[in-house]
């Protein structure tokens, strides 16, 4: 272990168990769904008209299909501690570090062999593009201020860098929510040049860049309740000023907008697939970034339980479907990308009990904890976790085949690039391993104090 341990000049994969994020608005007429339990579809057509598909069986207790390879026998995790702002990589059986400071940023590859990251230098923020291995070797800047990359929703990985790499915003890491003006820190070249300040008269909140940076995509809240009444502003990043008019759902232009992000998709081709909690109901803001337009998508549920906080939102390996889920209401929806509608919306008997709902999860404020849905490696089942464990879905039907961690609230999943083992990061702090096909626990990871499970090394 030890000679494992020195080697760290060989290289590390980091495999992230769901696509990175990105953006947002709120919809119309909420879609109905049937009482919680009733194991049948949602009797509504989705907003784009595809029809809603019976679930099949809902008491399947392993996944299918039975092609999953058996557990792995060890892992390296990505994870973050209580009261850190950073990660470590772990191994899974006996908590090993391999990196005892891996810096939190914006991976530049499905790697992670290249990160955009910050941190704190006295009065200054460093910014940096380092190189994982070896060494976290990079060349950076200073920027006056306390900045950081900004995050979507609870996800803990952080984004605010276009596909081209080359432009990076950045937040004000002490300033105050929805302090007005909002000022954010650019650098158009990498780390290569100085930074500009772009300030803002008004409350904004990042939401996405263009895939060549030239258009930085923000969220204008017009007043000041959670989850309240916002519209998303162009910002012309060569100018740092806004564009004229606001980014509308081209479908619905005068329909006003509330809500607030729970999690993001981002696509290479420059749409921003946003996840938000809205006063009636969840839906999926879907922006061109490109060309500077959006179309929103109403999904099922209702916008003031609690549990509606619970949503996730995954890409199928490939990126051509994404799955919005929330195990502990019992609903799912796919969501086809390329012609943005919702192709299938389906309901399953909830994780949670009648009424039974966890007031802090996920809301606690011991730091992100990330991605309550995933989709395996293998693009054939969805896993989706929730306040009493987690439900395994089969692709083809959206049918529940699996349901493990029975009674357990779950804060995030994480799978292995095979596919055969889930890791789940438990409401108590703890991770433990299971089998992905039958959700037999299998080990738990020494430690009690993780509160983010954001990637697996491969062994």
């Amino acid at each position: 272990m030890r000679s494992i341990l020195a080697n760290r000049t060989a290289r590390v994969t980091l495999a992230l168990t769901t696509a990175l994020v990105l953006l947002s608005t709120a919809c119309a007429t909420p879609v109905a769904a049937p009482p919680s339990g009733s194991g049948q579809p949602a009797t509504t057509p989705s907003p784009s008209g595809a029809a809603t598909v019976p679930p099949g069986s809902a008491s399947p207790t392993t996944a299918t299909p039975s092609t999953l390879p058996p557990p792995s026998s060890d892992a390296w995790l990505a994870v973050g501690r209580k009261g850190d702002a950073g990660l470590q990589v772990i191994l899974a059986s006996g908590g090993d570090p391999m990196f005892d400071a891996l810096p939190t940023g914006v991976p530049l590859d499905a790697q992670w062999g290249r990160l955009i990251t910050t941190e704190p230098n006295g009065a200054s923020t460093i910014v940096r593009n380092v190189a994982v291995q070896p060494g976290f070797d990079g060349i950076a800047t200073k920027i006056a201020g306390a900045w950081r990359l900004p995050t979507i929703g609870s996800d803990p990985v952080p984004v605010g860098v276009s596909a081209n790499g080359q432009t990076i915003v950045l937040v004000e890491a002490d300033g105050s929510p929805g302090a007005s003006p909002t000022r954010f820190a650019v650098l158009t070249r990498g780390v290569s040049d100085p930074a500009r300040i772009v300030e803002l008269r008004g409350r904004f909140d990042y939401d996405a860049l263009s895939p060549d940076g030239k258009t930085l995509y923000v969220v204008e809240h017009l007043d000041t309740i959670t989850g309240g009444r916002y519209q998303v502003r162009a910002v012309d990043v060569a100018r740092g000023s806004l564009r004229d008019g606001i980014v509308v759902d081209k479908t619905k232009v005068d329909e006003p907008m509330a809500g607030y992000p729970l999690a993001q998709v981002r696509r290479p081709d420059g749409l921003a697939l946003t996840l938000y909690r809205g006063r009636e109901h969840p839906f999926i803001h879907a922006l061109n970034t490109a060309e500077g337009w959006a179309v929103c998508l109403d999904l099922p549920g209702n916008g003031d339980d609690v549990a509606s906080g619970d949503w996730g939102l995954a890409a199928s390996p490939d990126g051509s479907l994404v799955y919005a889920a929330n195990a502990t209401l019992g609903l799912i929806a796919e969501v086809d990308p390329a012609q943005l509608q919702v192709r299938r919306s389906v309901t399953f008997r909830p994780l949670a009990g009648a009424g039974i709902v966890l007031a802090k999860f996920g809301h606690q404020q011991t730091g992100p904890t990330g991605r309550r849905v995933i989709v395996g490696p293998n693009g054939r089942v969805v896993y989706a976790a929730g306040t009493e464990g987690i439900v395994a879905l089969d692709v083809a039907t959206l049918a529940v085949v699996g349901r493990f961690e029975s009674g357990q609230a779950v804060e995030a999943l994480a799978a292995t690039p095979d596919g055969g083992t889930l890791y789940a990061l438990l409401h108590d702090g703890r991770i433990v391993k299971l089998d992905a096909l039958t959700g037999k626990r299998l080990a738990t990871v020494p430690g009690n104090d993780f509160d983010r499970l954001v990637a697996v090394v491969p062994w």
